[in-house]
């Protein structure tokens, strides 16, 4: 989903519908972090050597060994940014049901994360289960990344389904989780699409003009934050940056719309985004007719 799709749904007429074409990148997925040396344990008894309040001193079973995140995981991830959904769910839905089965707490929280994510984007009842899986996660944890993932999909699921309010909220919960983390980044980028569906009131007439001027603020701010972001830099930006040039369109800042079409087509290119998400700033720049 972006900021010109998102609007397709509160106001149909504004853009035909874009076909998205995967396309391969050679951009390298950044790993995710290892599991605390906890072990993933849950963080309330971990070093605890009896159950809460039990009085036969029987050890409490802090799971099975927990296991650094595997590669599959970011790579999942990254495709998930670049707009390429269906890529994403081949690759995660098959280590997310192992992850899952093994009880690896932190992998398998990411993992269903961002698999809720991707199904978000194409059929989002099918979100629901590893979404639920990654709020679970996330509280057995309190490992900052995975609440930040896990609040990311639970906004995605409320995007998709048009609650604008609910979504805003999630998305700006996973956005201070983990602060510069893909997870936030992209939780700031839909914050600014979800405030945008707020200010159409799911109609096609803006009705609360604020909300632009707060989706203007948190794409900046995802901006601003990405250019610390390593290899997911550019995608994020490009998102970021065809947010601003929408929300320039909506307040008839013309001003500005051309700068941020082509700086979004620009960061599109250069992450290997999928063809669909290049289309949107592309429509914006040729609808004014912008010149290089």
């Amino acid at each position: 989903m972006n900021a010109r799709s998102l609007l397709r749904s509160c106001k149909s007429t504004l853009l035909p519908a874009l076909v998205a074409t995967a396309m391969l990148t050679g951009c390298k997925p950044k790993p995710t972090d290892p599991p605390d040396s906890t072990g993933g344990s849950d963080p309330t008894t971990a070093g605890d050597a009896t159950a809460e309040g039990g009085d036969d001193g029987d050890a409490v079973d802090p799971g099975p060994p927990q296991e650094p995140d595997p590669p599959e995981v970011a790579k999942g991830r990254h495709e998930v940014l670049l707009g390429h959904y269906e890529e994403a769910i081949k690759i995660l839905d098959p280590v997310y049901i192992d992850l899952k089965d093994r009880e690896q707490y932190r992998a398998g929280g990411l993992a269903g994360a961002w698999l809720a994510v991707a199904h978000s984007q194409i059929v989002f009842e099918n979100a629901a289960e590893p979404a639920g899986h990654a709020l679970a996660m996330a509280e057995k944890t309190g490992d900052a990344e995975v609440e930040a993932a896990a609040k990311l999909a639970r906004g995605a699921s409320l995007l998709a389904e048009g609650d604008f309010t609910a979504a805003a909220e999630a998305f700006a919960a996973s956005a201070a989780a983990d602060p510069s983390s893909p997870e936030s980044l992209l939780a700031l980028v839909w914050d600014g699409e979800a405030l945008i569906g707020s200010a159409f009131g799911g109609g096609s007439t803006i009705v609360r003009p604020e909300d632009l001027d707060a989706a203007k603020a948190a794409y900046k701010k995802a901006a601003e934050t990405a250019s610390g972001a390593g290899d997911e830099k550019d995608i994020i930006i490009g998102r970021a940056e065809e947010g601003m040039a929408a929300v320039a369109d909506y307040q008839g800042d013309k001003a500005t719309i051309c700068t941020h079409a082509f700086a979004s087509i620009d960061h599109y290119k250069a992450a290997g985004a999928a063809e669909f998400l290049v289309h949107g700033p592309s429509d914006l720049a040729a609808k004014y007719k912008c010149k290089p």
